[in-house]
């Protein structure tokens, strides 16, 4: 991957099998400086029964602060 296609590049670092679970992971995150994305936090909203077969919501971070991201949800006790 080239430096700047790995600078854009995202990463999952958690899946959440309903939206509302994943808004405090979210807010730990963002409070700590992460940027995060949550990939099909509407779909599952709209469609609430068909979450495990699009995998649930996504938690996405930059990939430059994935590593910090997970140390983070690990010592939040979300991992």
């Amino acid at each position: 991957m080239k430096n700047s296609e790995q600078k854009n590049a995202w990463v999952q670092v958690m899946t959440f099998n309903f939206p509302q679970d994943s808004y405090t992971a979210k807010a730990y995150l963002e409070s700590e400086g992460i940027i995060v994305f949550l990939k099909d936090e509407m779909t599952t909203q709209v469609f609430n029964f068909s979450t495990s077969a699009i995998g649930g919501v996504k938690m996405l971070v930059p990939a430059e602060q994935a590593e910090l991201a997970v140390q983070l949800l690990k010592e939040g006790g979300y991992l």
